[in-house]
């Protein structure tokens, strides 16, 4: 049986399942007002909880690209507080990728938040599967290094949807207004990656492409008639995060040693016994910085990293690391009838180096997100876009959405791309992508 087909059915049994109450802990997500929700009572006895379930069928628009994009989702959870002070989860979902290709298609579980947390006063400590999302920016937080990505749909989901829950311990002490934030991840979990041959994996073996990387600096030859490994092997690394919130200015400071999620591909000059690229996830040092402040009703963010050991391949195929300086300032705003939401970001990443490498060295972008509700919000028309300024690079997704069922939302969005070779517009202009979808939360 298909994946899709299979999920469906996993759907339709999930519906028979009791919806209970949000979470009374709001989930890991950046500090925004717009993503809070209210606190509930606590319960007594464990709960079963059917989180979101989320059905999607798309459709390519060029000739070249699959019949289908599709996809499905749910995740379930139980949680039970046997006292005020301690709390046990676990959590589990599922998801189906369907391509129209058995190679590219996909069914797989995985696990949600699933641990054991302690609460004292004005502290909390929690170990095992937990979501870990540093950063105050929408798309691209400079600072969110600990947390382990989710790419089988590239960026198609908003950032909170294309991170998994990684297994850490963790320690939140807060005192007055300020809030330390101290992590350990001891066992390294890469970046959940699609298949293959599924249009969304970094690498296309089919065109002898790499994502990121110009195909008239790299071969595609060389890249059709590779062989691929990966080292995954070690410690994820830990961080330390200072905040302090309440004094009209937000401001806080981060240090982490921790390794990238995401893979790097590294080219092994044919050195036998190796494969002729390795994935690889170099450890390196992030010095965090961010702050927020509102003014005139508008608010303003600011972070920024700088990270000691980035990944590059010079133009003579050497592999080197080298520091990297990532800055993003946005403001969000509410014009008109305030109804109506925006938040621009203009985007900095720099890679320090006098070696001519395969990568973009510097790259500025702006990213814009605006959400307009009207209907009395039974209807909302989003627009996530994101253009490069000095290099083409462009993605722009606008959706549709009826909620006047709450809690379901049916949607009908479409996710556009083009720009250089050198970038994920280029990589996939050939991948322009229509889909209605179903999705509920509880």
């Amino acid at each position: 049986m298909k994946p899709v087909p299979l999920l469906l059915a996993a759907l339709l049994a999930a519906l028979a399942l009791p919806a209970t109450a949000a979470d009374d802990e709001p989930t890991e997500t950046p500090t925004k007002a717009k993503k809070t929700r209210p606190s509930k009572a606590r319960e007594s006895g464990p709960r079963l909880k059917l989180e979101r379930v989320k059905v999607e069928v798309g459709d390519f628009l060029d000739a070249g690209a699959p019949s289908g994009s599709h996809y499905g989702h749910l995740t379930a959870s139980v949680n039970w507080q046997p006292t005020r002070a301690w709390e046990l989860q676990a959590s589990a979902r599922i998801d189906g990728y369907d391509q129209s290709d058995p190679r590219a298609d996909r069914l797989r579980a995985d696990t949600g938040e699933t641990f054991v947390r302690y609460r004292g006063e004005g502290l909390r400590v929690t170990l095992g599967a937990q979501n870990i999302l540093w950063g105050r920016t929408d798309e691209i937080p400079p600072i969110d290094r600990l947390s382990r990505v989710d790419a089988n749909r590239l960026n198609l989901d908003p950032l909170a949807e294309r991170r998994r829950a990684v297994g850490a311990l963790r320690l939140e002490k807060t005192l007055d207004d300020y809030k330390l934030d101290v992590v350990w991840v001891p066992v390294f979990q890469p970046a959940e990656l699609p298949r293959w041959e599924n249009v969304w994996h970094p690498v296309d073996r089919r065109r002898g492409r790499i994502l990121g990387v110009d195909p008239a600096l790299l071969p595609p030859a060389l890249v059709q008639n590779a062989t691929f490994g990966e080292d995954k092997h070690g410690a994820g690394g830990g961080g330390v995060r200072l905040t302090r919130s309440g004094a009209g200015f937000d401001w806080g400071v981060s240090l982490q040693r921790a390794r990238q999620s995401t893979p790097y591909y590294r080219f092994n000059r044919f050195a036998p016994g190796l494969p002729t690229f390795t994935a690889v996830h170099p450890m390196a040092t992030v010095a965090g910085l961010e702050g927020e402040f509102q003014w005139k009703g508008a608010t303003f963010r600011l972070e920024a990293a700088r990270t000691s050991d980035a990944p590059v391949t010079t133009t003579t195929f050497d592999y080197r690391l080298v520091p990297a300086t990532d800055v993003v300032a946005g403001v969000e705003f509410f014009p008109g009838d305030r109804d109506t939401r925006i938040t621009f970001q203009l985007a900095s990443h720099h890679l320090s180096t006098p070696e001519p490498i395969l990568e973009r060295k510097t790259f500025h972008a702006a990213t814009v997100d605006v959400e307009h509700p009207f209907a009395q919000d039974r209807w909302r028309l989003n627009l996530r876009a994101l253009v490069g300024l000095n290099h083409r690079d462009n993605y722009v997704s606008p959706r549709l959405t009826y909620r006047g069922f709450e809690p379901h939302e049916f949607y009908i969005a479409g996710h556009f791309f083009g720009g250089d070779e050198g970038g994920i517009g280029g990589f996939h202009r050939d991948h322009d992508l229509v889909v209605i979808g179903w999705q509920v939360r509880y």
